[in-house]
C-alpha cells in the first residue's frame, strides 16, 4: 500500500509538470530565475518550461555547481535592486559582460558610471582576499556572515550587502525545487533513479484510468512534458525500462 501510494502520489506530481502547472513566483524567484537565464548563453530568453528542461538534465555534481553560480548572481540583481529602490539619486546594474574582471555591478548617476564593486555570496573569507590580493582597487558588497568573519580587515572596502549566504542558498534552491515541479525536484538526484520514477509514474496514471501505455505512447507522453533525448533521462532510456 506504501509504495502504491507513492506511486500515485508521483504520478500526480508528473501530471502536473506535463500541463505546466507552475506556482506565482514572488519577486525574489523572479531574480533567480532572471539570474539562472544570465548564468549561461544558451538559457538567455529560455521560457519558465526551458529553464525546467535544463534542470532536469543536470547531475547532482553539476546542479550544486549550477545552485552555487545562479545563487551569486542572484545575489548581484538583489543588490542592484536594493539601490533601485533606496530613493536617492545613484542607481545600479549588472555589468552586461558576465566576466568582467574584477566587478559586477556598475553605480550610476545621471546615466554616467560613477563606481563599480564586486558582489559576493561566499561563505569563505579566502574568496574576498584573494579579491582585494588581485583587484585592490575594487570595492566588495559581501553576504552578512563573511563580512562578519572579516570585520575592519579591509576598512571600507569591505561592506555589508546586508543579505545572509544561508538565505540566499535556501531561495535558489526552493525556486529550482518549484520549477522543476512539486516534490519531483526530490527525485533529480541520480539518473537512474529518475528514469524508473518517471517512468513508473507515467504507467501508474495509465493503469489507474484502465489504460495500458505502449512505447509509442510514453514517448509522446514525455515530448509533451518537454522530457527528450537532449535530457539526462532520454526517452529512449525511459522506454527501455518498462
Amino acid at each position: 500500500m506504501i509504495r502504491r501510494s507513492a506511486i500515485v502520489s508521483i504520478a500526480i506530481t508528473l501530471g502536473q509538470l506535463v500541463s505546466g502547472q507552475r506556482s506565482g513566483w514572488t519577486d525574489d524567484q523572479d531574480l533567480v530565475l532572471d539570474a539562472l537565464r544570465r548564468s549561461t548563453t544558451r538559457l538567455l530568453d529560455a521560457t519558465d518550461q526551458e529553464l525546467a528542461d535544463y534542470l532536469t538534465t543536470l547531475t547532482p555534481e553539476q546542479m550544486r555547481g549550477v545552485t552555487s553560480n545562479v545563487k551569486g548572481i542572484f545575489h548581484e540583481y538583489l543588490v542592484a535592486r536594493a539601490e533601485n529602490l533606496d530613493g536617492d539619486e545613484k542607481t545600479a546594474a549588472l555589468i552586461e559582460l558576465t566576466n568582467h574582471p574584477g566587478a559586477d555591478l556598475e553605480y550610476f548617476i545621471g546615466g554616467e558610471i560613477i563606481g563599480n564593486v564586486q558582489v559576493k555570496a561566499v561563505q569563505d573569507p579566502a574568496a574576498i582576499i584573494e579579491h582585494f590580493s588581485r583587484y585592490p582597487d575594487i570595492d566588495v558588497l559581501a553576504t552578512s556572515e563573511v563580512t562578519d568573519l572579516l570585520s575592519g580587515m579591509f576598512g571600507e572596502r569591505l561592506r555589508d550587502s546586508t543579505f545572509k549566504n544561508e538565505d540566499l542558498t535556501q531561495i535558489t534552491q526552493d525556486t529550482f525545487d518549484e520549477i522543476i515541479g512539486p516534490d519531483l525536484g526530490e527525485f533529480v538526484q541520480d539518473a537512474l533513479v529518475t528514469s524508473a520514477l518517471i517512468s513508473g509514474a507515467l504507467q501508474a496514471r495509465a493503469l489507474l484510468g484502465g489504460q495500458t501505455m505502449s512505447p509509442a505512447q510514453m514517448r509522446s507522453h514525455l515530448e509533451l512534458a518537454g522530457i527528450g533525448v537532449g535530457t539526462a533521462v532520454t526517452v529512449d532510456a525511459l522506454i527501455s525500462m518498462l
